[in-house]
């Protein structure tokens, strides 16, 4: 009886030996739990029982209890590693056989499924392409392939529009000069000509020549310019002795000059001594007077030659005067003969006033000759031949001696040129040696009236050249609250007389996406067509004017424009005539606000944006979905999956407060093509995927199951338990539900085996051991007592 005894102890401290020892060999094992031996003794029994001093039957080993308790997290840098901070255990599938574990270091397989490191499957809930996650247990996938693009169908947007902004549009008064000498093809002398007298002739003089007291003579200069250097000098040269024409000519301008500011000088002309006027193109008159001597008399009206202007574009002074909003009156004069580029820039120059100026002059086909290619366009020589020849070669001096200055030749085959700064067009020849007079043009100018010139080369070096000289139109803008109040001439040539018909309305600093002053704010946004090509959004901001006393005005009212890569995107206007009636036209949209500053949805539009075509950095259409207008059907909801360009933008919570403009929230539901990059589980074991185009998206949800009694767990090796008969059903659910615990992502639980408090076990147990095998070599050593009695 004592050996069996023994024996039992044998068994049982063996048993704790190894439960401890596969405790201590897996003090490292992820998701292990301990376990422990629990005895029990052991009592013979008859069938009326066992008396209080019966001898027990030794040890019997009663149950391996497990050891549920949490283990520490082990935080690592792989998101697919899992941890269960409470209760519940991982649900994995092996070929149909459901299994538990609290080992959670997952992986991906060949094809995507999360998995454990022997291949088994992680059960959980899929999710849909919305991100709805299903109730259906299953295998969980992780979609490794490209992620398919997005096109953007929906722009939410919310923005803080400062109430504190200006209205920068206005309405301002145009006007153009409608006079009748705009435009009109003017002839005459191509330079000035200076009103002269001959003095005297070289010829007549054998050098060196010493002049008597009987050489003297009066100059008489009247009607010049200005009038402050008219008047009379006497020209005195006795006793003076010069050698050359050159001395004579200095020594009569040194007495001019010495005998007082009369302005008048002495020059070589030929083999004649003249007396000029030095203003240029004034119509004066220079006398010369004298009793005897070298020196004739005469007056230039008669024996001269009378100053005459050049030709110009024949306008007159005009004076302006301009009355802003303050009630401060501007006058402004205008030069005679300016042209049309200098009086605009005078007038750019006043508070209020926006000028431009064109010029326009046609060179008729019939007649045109520039054989000996001496042609000048503004003092710039021209060879070409033909008029085609003529166009191109303009055109290549546009940007250098001809600024602004462009030519081509109309469906009459007239070349037509134009001066966009507004620079007079002036056409000359010079003499040819070769063959004078053989060139000649015709210039129309652009009066309307047809009015029409012809110039032929010169046919002599002294000829008077002449030219043609076709002046510009101005169009002047004033702003808002600036008027013309009078005019002097009332009837002049560059306007003609002012009424209310002379002015039109029309918007000042209106809205142009190129031009920030025209706009509040603005703002941009990434958005993408259906083959995944991103684009840009652009939304413009205007505030609008509001007046009481127009109904059609309202408080609080803005103007959103948008385009999209630059273009514009609203619908076609069908009553422009073809082929407009099919273009895009702006795209705009009204947004009312109420009196907190909140969204006036009621009256703010519907804001669908239905004609964009899109297209590359070239402007080439790329072949995604193109638009479907709202003629052609397009309308709110955009339908899904799209099959048109179409988005709607929403503005909802947008607002208009006394603060700096603010994008409160910005998003829009398309994206590019994507590749995963990455995966985050949520506590709760949702499993969000990344992609490379800054999408994520939900592919599932990590399952969790509990049981009534998981001491009952069945172990099967691989850190795996099964569902036995005593724990009853699993009770699966989504983590942090009911009794399970939560995921900790990028985390492995350790063992919850302690090492030192096993170790005393060990030895508690090797004790045991040793004290059993004690008890059966006592007992031998009684029993062979007793067999050697004899």
């Amino acid at each position: 009886m004592s050996f069996n005894t023994a024996l039992s102890g044998i068994r049982a401290a063996n048993t704790d030996l190894e439960v401890t020892g596969n405790n201590i060999a897996n003090a490292s094992t992820t998701g292990f739990k301990t376990s422990r031996v629990e005895f029990g003794d052991v009592y013979a029994s008859s069938l009326l029982g066992s008396s209080s001093n019966t001898p027990g039957a030794g040890v019997t080993v009663q149950n391996i209890r497990q050891q549920f308790s949490q283990g520490n997290l082990n935080f690592t840098n792989n998101q697919l590693d899992l941890a269960v901070n409470g209760g519940g255990f991982f649900v994995v599938d092996n070929a149909g056989d459901q299994l538990y574990t609290r080992a959670g270091a997952f992986g991906l397989d060949q094809n995507g499924y999360v998995v454990t490191n022997t291949g088994y499957n992680l059960q959980g809930y899929a999710a849909d392409a919305d991100g709805n996650i299903s109730g259906i247990l299953s295998d969980l996938q992780v979609d490794v392939s490209t992620q398919a693009p997005r096109q953007t169908t929906g722009v939410e947007a919310s923005f803080n529009l400062n109430a504190n902004q200006q209205v920068l549009e206005s309405i301002g008064l145009s006007f153009d000069t409608d006079g009748p000498a705009i435009g009109v093809s003017q002839l005459g002398l191509r330079d000035d000509k200076t009103t002269s007298f001959p003095v005297a002739d070289t010829t007549s003089f054998t050098y060196p020549v010493t002049f008597g007291a009987t050489d003297t003579f009066d100059i008489t200069l009247a009607d010049s310019v200005p009038s402050s250097t008219n008047g009379t000098v006497t020209v005195n040269l006795d006793g003076q002795t010069v050698d050359n024409d050159q001395e004579l000519v200095d020594a009569i301008n040194n007495a001019i000059f010495s005998s007082g500011s009369v302005n008048v000088q002495a020059v070589l002309n030929g083999t004649n001594i003249e007396i000029q006027d030095i203003s240029e193109g004034v119509a004066s008159t220079v006398t010369v007077a004298s009793s005897s001597g070298s020196f004739s008399s005469g007056d230039s009206s008669t024996g001269g030659v009378p100053g005459q202007p050049a030709a110009d574009n024949g306008y007159l002074s005009q004076q302006l005067e301009i009355t802003g909003p303050d009630g401060a009156t501007v006058t402004f004069t205008s030069e005679e003969g300016a042209s049309a580029a200098q009086i605009a820039s005078e007038l750019n120059a006043l508070p209020g006033v926006t000028a431009t100026a064109t010029t326009q002059a046609v060179v008729q086909q019939t007649g045109f000759n520039n054989a000996n290619g001496n042609l000048q366009l503004n003092g710039v020589e021209l060879s070409s031949q033909t008029l085609a020849e003529l166009a191109n070669e303009i055109n290549e001096l546009s940007t250098s001696t001809l600024p602004g200055v462009t030519a081509e030749v109309n469906t009459a085959g007239n070349l037509v040129l134009t001066s966009s700064v507004g620079t007079d067009l002036k056409f000359s020849f010079n003499y040819d040696f070769v063959a004078p007079a053989a060139e000649s043009i015709t210039v129309e100018g652009s009066d309307g009236a047809g009015s029409s010139q012809t110039l032929s080369a010169p046919v002599a070096p002294d000829f008077d050249e002449q030219t043609i000289v076709v002046g510009g139109q101005i169009s002047v803008l004033m702003d808002g609250g600036y008027e013309i109040t009078g005019s002097t001439p009332a009837i002049g040539n560059l306007f003609s007389p002012f009424a209310p018909s002379s002015f039109t309305e029309v918007p000042v600093n209106q809205f142009d996406p190129n031009d920030q002053a025209t706009y509040n704010h603005a703002t941009s946004n990434t958005i993408f067509d259906s083959m995944g090509n991103p684009h840009v959004m652009t939304q413009y901001f205007v505030k609008q004017p509001y007046d009481p006393a127009d109904a059609s005005t309202s408080p609080n009212h803005w103007v959103m424009y948008v385009q999209v890569d630059g273009q514009e995107v609203g619908d076609p206007d069908p009553t422009l005539p073809p082929p407009e009636n099919t273009l895009p036209t702006r795209a705009s949209f009204n947004v009312h606000f109420n009196q907190d500053g909140s969204l006036n949805e009621s009256l703010t539009d519907s804001m669908l944006i239905s004609n964009w075509t899109p297209v590359d950095e070239e402007g080439n259409e790329v072949g995604a979905f193109g638009p479907l207008n709202v003629l052609q059907g397009g309308t709110i909801p955009v339908a899904e999956p799209p099959a048109s360009s179409n988005f709607v933008i929403d503005l909802t919570g947008s607002t208009q407060f006394g603060a700096e403009f603010a994008v409160e929230q910005l998003d829009q539901n398309g994206y590019t093509t994507g590749r995963l990059s990455g995966l985050d589980v949520s506590d709760s074991g949702v499993i969000f995927a990344r992609f490379t185009n800054g999408e994520a998206q939900v592919l599932g949800q990590v399952a969790l199951a509990n049981f009534n009694n998981v001491e009952a767990l069945k172990p099967v090796g691989d850190t795996m338990w099964a569902q036995s008969a005593d724990t009853g059903e699993a009770i699966i659910g989504t983590p942090g539900s009911a009794s399970l615990g939560s995921i900790n992502s990028g985390a492995l639980e350790e063992s919850n085996v302690d090492l030192s408090s096993q170790l005393v076990n060990l030895i508690i147990a090797q004790r045991n051991f040793q004290a059993s095998a004690k008890t059966i070599e006592t007992a031998n050593q009684t029993t062979q007592t007793i067999i050697n009695l004899r």
